[in-house]
């Protein structure tokens, strides 16, 4: 059985290998700009998603029947480097997201690059494509923190050069060069944690004992993991290069990165400190709380006010990863206090919203590449009545739509249920502060699922009901079948999963015991639609399935009161309401800046609104046109990174003109100083 699932993903990894190759030699032999490249589009869509189909079915196997498959193992002469894949339950799961959507973006995206014939080089992009994904596969199967990080900057500088794919647009090069600079100053800190590490444990394996860190060392290595692995998440503050590096890169990009790229942070905070360093301070899981909590509520307010729909959800990503790390803090503190059961549910909840997260937005992205696609805009304000000419596209969007916002029977409820369901469990006596940490996270997590809900009416609503409000939108068609199928795909498993939720928690459970050696399965309640821990506080049980009986009896005995106090139902039809116009048209519908103008006004502090009103015509009491027009200010890039960025340019500015002299026997001092500081530090280190 190991020897056949070694294989098979092996062979799933060679697959990526020749689909990069095919669309290396395309690109290198073919001249890319003048013929259609439906060749190199074909073999590399052939390729990977074949082994999107080996990979997902080599990691469903390792979870159902393998605990870990060792893959590669080969050594080198040069030391420290050893190239070590392995498959354990933990890097499987996220190999399983990883597979599936990657199945479906590749699938949705041979209809998608459609629109790049004769205009850009395809050929390069399914290689740069192809070896991203080869990267991620790297990240998340290294056993060892040379071929982590080694992967983990491949990674980076290949979805860098996604980003940047359209390099002629100023705006995405501008994107690019925040990305780049954020991902690598995090990469950096990753490293130093990786050698504080190895200067204790003399070992880069991830097997190594790291018994003999002393505790200061591991909360540096804890505060280096956090920004560093936090970067790459897009957590509140570290977050700014998201809504810039979405909207620059390609829409099937955007669903990898979104999708799972973010996620295998995520997987590297689990990794290497849940199971790396092990939690031995509660304050760990407060730190990782709070910036759940930070990110989920500052996330979704700036989701509400976009109306571009790729900045939206670019947003949207930033709050969904704080409801990870809202489970993830509360595992934490459940683990350093030796309350297995409830760290294992936390855990259960933050890993299913992992993968829940990679399934609907990767959806929703390849959603808005489908808008993008019919209509050759991403601001919603110009949408509008799209549901009539992309029907399919709006029933996909929906369904996606529905599930981030926690609707039932989505599978983004029962993550979101599952931790409430820990935050709650997680009250216990004795713990005065982290029950008030635990109530207001509760608190948080109910309004940023509200606001979330509003943010979901606005785009679906906006975008595809009413009237266009142009041409494009009202010219617009459905999009190649191909698009159709990877994002049915994603959204019939979102369905799935929210019907039966307890069949993908059985599945993740043996995730959840090799890392936090709790099972969490046999102590869940429930089936089909709802999935739930049974919990008793201060003699006071909670039983979700009562409470959903209770309010649907209430709802039905209201309807019933309705009818008889009303007596029989007429129905009467009228034309809609027009406000004295001679007929409806677009300018009388709703828009996305009045739809989210309430919000903007309770959250006026945070937003910092600039209004700007322009009167066209002689007369202002008579005006031809008014534009309004209303944007928020980005607090954390114009109050914190912008001056730090002004203050770093001032300082080196001074500093070019002392250092950078033009006196080579200066140069020749600087280079004699710093040998002779290398030499100092070898001999006493």
């Amino acid at each position: 059985m190991e020897q056949y699932l070694r294989n098979l993903f092996l062979m799933s990894v060679l697959l990526y290998v020749l689909g990069a190759a095919a669309s290396a030699l395309i690109y290198f032999f073919k001249k890319p700009y003048k013929t259609s490249m439906t060749g190199s589009v074909m073999v590399n869509a052939v390729c990977i998603v074949a082994s999107g189909l080996g990979g997902a079915a080599s990691a469903a196997k390792i979870l159902l029947a393998v605990n870990s498959l060792k893959l590669i193992n080969l050594s080198s002469t040069i030391p420290f480097i050893s190239l070590e894949m392995n498959l354990d339950n933990l890097s499987a799961y996220f190999v399983l997201a990883l597979s599936v959507l990657v199945f479906c973006v590749s699938l949705y995206s041979i209809g998608y690059l459609s629109h790049y014939n004769g205009k850009r080089n395809i050929g390069l992009f399914n290689l740069l494509y192809t070896l991203f994904i080869l990267a991620m596969i790297g990240v998340l199967t290294s056993a060892n923190t040379v071929c982590f990080y080694i992967f983990w900057e491949a990674m980076s500088l290949l979805s860098y050069f996604l980003v940047v794919f359209e390099s002629e647009k100023e705006e995405n090069t501008k994107a690019g060069t925040v990305y780049i600079v954020m991902t690598h100053i995090a990469t950096a800190l990753l490293l130093i944690g990786f050698i504080i590490i190895y200067s204790y444990t003399k070992s880069f394996a991830l097997s190594a004992n790291t018994a003999a860190i002393p505790g200061m060392a591991k909360n540096i290595v804890f505060i280096l993991f956090l920004i560093g692995f936090g970067t790459k998440a897009g957590i509140i503050p570290l977050h700014i290069w998201l809504p810039h590096a979405h909207p620059a890169a390609p829409s099937n990009v955007s669903a990898l990165m979104s999708g799972i790229m973010i996620k295998t942070a995520i997987y590297g905070l689990v990794r290497f400190v849940l199971c790396y360093l092990g939690v031995q301070n509660t304050w760990w899981g407060v730190v990782i709380l709070i910036l759940g909590i930070l990110s989920a509520v500052l996330g979704v307010a700036y989701t509400s006010m976009e109306h571009n729909v790729k900045r939206l959800l670019a947003f949207c990503s930033v709050e969904n990863i704080g409801i990870i790390l809202i489970g993830l803090g509360v595992s934490f503190i459940a683990f350093a206090l030796h309350h297995q059961i409830i760290g294992s549910l936390a855990l259960t909840a933050a890993l299913l919203h992992t993968f829940n997260h990679t399934l609907f937005k990767g959806g929703l992205f390849l959603g808005a590449g489908a808008i993008q696609y019919a209509t050759h805009t991403k601001n919603i304000e110009d949408l509008g009545g799209l549901i009539k000419t992309m029907p399919l596209t709006a029933l996909f969007f929906l369904c996606f739509s529905l599930a981030i916002s926690a609707i039932v029977p989505f599978n983004g409820f029962i993550s979101e249920w599952l931790t409430y369901q820990s935050l709650f469990a997680s009250i216990l006596p004795g713990h005065i502060g982290l029950n008030f940490l635990a109530v207001l996270a509760a608190a948080a997590l109910a309004l940023t699922g509200a606001m979330a809900a509003a943010a979901f009416v606005k785009l679906f609503g906006i975008s595809f009901l009413g009237l266009p409000r142009s041409e494009q939108a009202a010219k617009a068609q459905d999009v190649p079948a191909t698009m159709m199928i990877g994002m049915g795909i994603l959204a019939a498993l979102c369905l799935g999963i929210g019907l039966f939720p307890l069949t993908m928690i059985k599945l993740l459970d043996k995730v959840v015991f090799s890392v936090g050696g709790g099972s969490i399965s046999g102590q869940l309640r429930g089936g089909f639609l709802l999935a739930y821990y049974p919990l008793t506080i201060s003699v006071n049980s909670i039983s979700p399935l009562t409470f959903m009986l209770a309010l649907g009896v209430i709802i039905l005995l209201a309807f019933i009161v309705i009818r008889i106090v009303g007596g029989k139902y007429i129905e009467r039809r009228y034309g809609t309401w027009d406000c004295g116009f001679e007929a409806l048209n677009s300018r009388t519908q709703y828009s996305a800046t009045g739809f989210s103008k309430p919000i903007k006004i309770v959250f006026r502090a945070l937003f910092r609104p600039i209004r700007k009103t322009i009167v066209e015509g002689d007369s202002q009491y008579h005006p031809e046109a008014i534009i309004y027009s209303t944007t928020v200010t980005s607090i954390f890039e114009d109050y914190l990174y912008e001056p730090v960025y002004r203050a770093l340019l001032r300082f080196s500015r001074r500093t070019k003109f002392r250092v950078q002299t033009g006196s080579i026997h200066n140069y020749l001092f600087y280079i004699f100083a710093l040998v002779l500081l290398l030499m100092l530090y070898n001999r006493f280190a």
